[in-house]
């Protein structure tokens, strides 16, 4: 998940960033966090970021105009106002803002902050699968499970099942790791279809159950309790 930091202060943005890896390992998340100092420089980014940290008051162009023009090229971004001024918040909010949070910089704002928005079920998002004939558009939480299948794989979904021109591998890096989770080399499971689970199977909504081996057991459970724990506090 790319997620882009814009700001002057260079002390700053390096605060954010460490508070925003350390939520990441905590929660096996796989973040890729870029800083840019000023508007001029995320806009010249290839990069299509999930989430955006930006300084309301940046000289240049300002962080109310470059987040206009990133909305114009992907409204599915989330961006996050920074500033000490509190009389933006109305301006962000005419864009559809994701949130304001006002410096000097609190983790627990920012822990909220990122915990209300990957248990969102509005993190999940389209994706097309090339079965080598046709390719199907979908959406990730139409996913139950993937089954590894040598260099292919096999996308399970509630009304049929697609062959994937592509490694398990390949599609697991393309999925929101909030809610797909390993367990075994063979098979990732969306958490939204498991029922239920103990040390040797992952039971799921549709009846089936699928294998869990000890290497991914516990890092499966971890995951299971903290998500659990965040939707009822969220």
């Amino acid at each position: 998940m790319k997620i882009a930091i814009c700001d002057a202060d260079t002390a700053f943005s390096c605060k954010l960033k460490h508070i925003l890896y350390a939520y990441s390992n905590k929660y096996k998340l796989d973040f890729f966090i870029e800083i840019f100092n000023s508007g001029e420089q995320l806009l010249n980014s290839q990069s299509n970021f999930l989430l955006i940290f930006i300084e309301y008051t940046l000289t240049g162009i300002n962080g109310l105009e470059t987040a206009k023009q990133i909305y114009s090229r992907n409204q599915s971004t989330k961006i996050i106002f920074l500033t000490n001024e509190s009389k933006f918040i109305f301006d962000a909010f005419h864009i559809n803002a994701y949130r304001f949070i006002k410096k000097p910089l609190s983790e627990d704002e920012i822990n909220i902050s990122l915990n209300r928005l990957f248990f969102d079920s509005h993190t999940h998002y389209p994706v097309r699968i090339n079965d080598g004939y046709m390719t199907h558009c979908i959406n990730t939480d139409e996913i139950i499970y993937i089954e590894a299948d040598n260099k292919f794989c096999y996308i399970h979904l509630c009304d049929r099942v697609i062959l994937c021109k592509k490694t398990m591998a390949r599609i697991y890096d393309a999925l929101p790791k909030i809610y797909f989770q390993k367990i075994n080399r063979a098979f990732v499971v969306n958490l939204k279809f498991v029922s239920k689970f103990n040390a040797e199977s992952v039971f799921l909504k549709n009846g089936e159950a699928l294998h869990i081996t000890r290497t991914y057991y516990k890092d499966f459970k971890n995951f299971m309790i903290n998500s659990q724990t965040i939707k009822k506090s969220g």
